[in-house]
């Protein structure tokens, strides 16, 4: 019966962990300067979207806060997210291909435009 219960609550901790690990994964990337008006419920669904392939779209809210931020930064996130070597899901061209996609996608549905690049 304690081998049970030992057994119960490693299976409760392995499935926390499993359902915290992307989310924890997401936060060491190192998110940009330009992104902090992007919320963590969005950076982290862009991040299932762009890295783990998810093929969810999405929301209107999330697509305005990523066309606020601007192409450029988009752009840098998807950089560190690609220097920090953390599993993706296919390969870095598939990134790319995910993330100028969702980039379109939001761009050509948001009512914001985005910022003027710097020069």
């Amino acid at each position: 019966m304690a081998m049970l219960k030992n057994l119960s609550a490693l299976t409760i901790l392995l499935a926390i962990t499993i359902a915290l690990l992307p989310r924890a994964t997401f936060a060491t990337v190192g998110i940009p300067d330009c992104a902090k008006g992007v919320t963590g419920d969005c950076g982290f669904g862009f991040f299932k979207i762009i890295v783990l392939g998810d093929t969810s779209a999405p929301t209107g809210e999330c697509c305005h806060q990523l066309v606020k931020a601007g192409k450029n930064c988009h752009n840098q996130f998807v950089e560190s997210i690609i220097s920090s070597r953390k599993p993706i899901r296919g390969t870095i061209s598939d990134v790319y291909r995910r993330s100028n996609e969702t980039w379109n996608n939001c761009s050509a549905t948001s009512s914001v435009s985005p910022p003027e690049p710097a020069h």
